[in-house]
């Protein structure tokens, strides 16, 4: 299959400007104006004011503190009873995707236990809720350490405990190791794979090879099911748009397949079921580039789509995180110049010193040839910029997306120096800072444990490993709402609350500003609303007036 990826991703391109060409821009939410009210409004507007309401009108924030008026007279109104407003979150670096198409019923929730304990709790609760004989699953976006005092996967005694009615499946980042319980291991041992008698699946070939056959059988409906399920996960902890990056081309829990994995999406998008803004970056492995004319995938993306086609639902936001196979050669910097002449936004992944200087040397000479300036390029992960390569990224108009790998820290050495991104050294200079996980395969994609280690500088075990580049809570909220809207463009739009933007809002079960350090790691939404209409309500809390969003 692998062997034809290049050709299938080109061919990708031009599909997807077909569908885009085909269906048409996303209808508006309803007429009927909403007021909601009694709240802490954090606007994240120039003033940093705290609004008390908010009104919205055919999907757009139509005033804020502003109830006198006569649409705000008509409204229907919703007491917030005192609870904390924001703007919907915005992850600037997810593979998700890749993500929505997990196989079998995702245990997303694995990324909210502390314990084997509370993990096994979380299975047995989604057991409840999953038809029986159904594949659970847990792949990717955790990793031991986060079971304090553990560090251990869960046995197959432990699982089949609390899960005897299901197979269940739990895989580590992209090639394992994994576990599986009894029912798990018959099916997968009848398929030829190897699992030991605890319901341990070696890393390497065994795993990639479990992984596989869930994979691959999947019918459409499955991943029609589980990509809502994704979204639904992501809408419930706030998030209200992403900004998509691909995956790999090789086997494992990385692989995306850029011709076939889109598909589901699509459908959604087209029959205006997704509730999830979504702009997509296309990813590349080409070992050559030419001048544009030829076969490379990345020449193909540049050359047979249009940047920025699509809608504010769906939208192509440009190429990265990856473009060719050695991005610090010249075929990098050749990439570099073909977008810069064709007007895309580019994005890298740059973790250490070494590629920060090989890429900002490259987006120099890029704009040599055709101005960046309002390309919104940017370096991702960015571990270990310096000042220096911070500047010369200032001085193009470029920007950094940031991910809190840190948070679970390999080792948990409180001494490990393993800090990083420099989060306040980056805020100080003014550089426009994405917010954003890389999940889920290797980190968590709650946007609330990244928004924890910007806070506090704190890995999952409460050490200190990034001492003195915290960030102050607005700060840090600004990353994840108009910082990641400034990369695709959309900070005109959405970002904060303010006339005009659009009303993605939600409602949050505990006060952000108020809460404890490490209750912040808690923090979920009760109502996630998109251009107005609610895509996520907590059925346990009922806000007096809701019955206003039920149109």
């Amino acid at each position: 299959m692998m062997n034809t990826m290049a050709y299938r991703a080109g061919r990708c391109a031009l599909w997807l400007l077909a569908i885009a060409i085909l269906f048409p821009i996303h209808a508006s939410a309803q007429d009927t104006p909403i007021l909601l009210t009694n709240g802490k409004i954090i606007t994240l507007d120039d003033n940093e004011h705290i609004a008390e309401s908010v009104l919205i009108h055919q999907g757009r924030i139509a005033g804020v503190d502003d109830e006198s008026s006569d649409l705000a007279k008509s409204a229907k109104v919703i007491d917030l009873g005192g609870r904390t407003l924001i703007p919907g979150l915005y992850d600037s670096h997810m593979h998700f995707v890749r993500a929505t198409l997990r196989p079998g019923y995702d245990l997303r929730e694995i990324e909210r236990a502390n314990s084997i304990e509370a993990l096994l709790q979380e299975i047995q609760l989604k057991s409840e809720q999953v038809p029986t004989g159904e594949f659970i699953t847990a792949i990717g976006g955790w990793d031991p350490v986060q079971f304090l005092g553990e560090n251990r996967f869960p046995n197959l005694d432990e699982l089949d405990g609390v899960i005897p009615n299901h197979p269940f499946y739990m895989h580590l980042r992209q090639n394992g190791p994994a576990v599986t319980n009894t029912a798990g291991r018959a099916i997968l041992e009848a398929a030829g794979i190897e699992v030991a008698e605890d319901g341990m699946i070696p890393s390497g070939e065994s795993a990639v090879s479990a992984f596989m056959y869930l994979r691959n059988s999947q019918s459409d409906d499955d991943r029609e099911r589980g990509t809502k399920a994704f979204i639904q996960h992501a809408n419930s902890l706030g998030l209200t748009t992403i900004r998509d990056q691909g995956g790999g081309n090789q086997l494992g829990a990385q692989l995306f397949d850029p011709y076939t994995d889109y598909q589901t999406l699509l459908d959604l998008w087209r029959n205006d079921s997704l509730d999830m803004r979504v702009r997509m970056m296309f990813i590349s492995w080409d070992e050559s580039v030419g001048d544009g004319t030829g076969n490379s995938e990345v020449e193909q993306h540049l050359r047979n789509n249009f940047m920025g086609f699509g809608d504010d639902r769906l939208r192509l936001a440009g190429i990265g995180e990856h473009v060719v196979s050695n991005s610090r050669g010249a075929e990098f910097a050749q990439v570099a110049k073909l977008a810069a002449t064709k007007g895309w936004t580019l994005e890298q992944h740059s973790a250490q010193t070494a590629e920060n200087n090989a890429h900002i040397a490259a987006f120099e000479a890029a704009n040599d040839i055709a101005s960046i300036e309002d390309l919104r390029w940017t370096l991702t992960h960015v571990q270990q910029i310096t000042p220096e390569i911070a500047q010369r990224l200032k001085d193009l108009n470029a920007g950094v997306t940031v991910q809190v790998h840190r948070y679970l820290n390999r080792g948990n050495l409180a001494n490990n120096n393993q800090g990083g991104p420099p989060l306040r050294m980056l805020t100080d200079m003014g550089i426009t800072i994405g917010g954003g996980t890389d999940s889920t395969n290797a980190q968590p994609m709650n946007p609330w444990l990244s928004i924890y280690y910007m806070v506090s500088g704190k890995d999952v075990h409460g050490n200190q490993v990034n001492e003195g580049q915290e960030l102050t809570r607005l700060e840090a909220l600004r990353t994840y709402t108009l910082g990641s809207a400034w990369t695709s463009k959309d900070e005109t739009k959405i970002g904060s609350i303010e006339p005009g933007k659009y009303a993605d809002l939600v409602v949050l079960n505990e006060d952000y500003l108020d809460v404890s350090e490490d209750d912040i790691r808690h923090l979920r939404s009760v109502l996630t609303l998109l251009e107005g209409s609610v895509v996520y309500s907590d059925p346990d809390i009922t806000l007096t007036g809701a019955d206003a969003l039920k149109f």
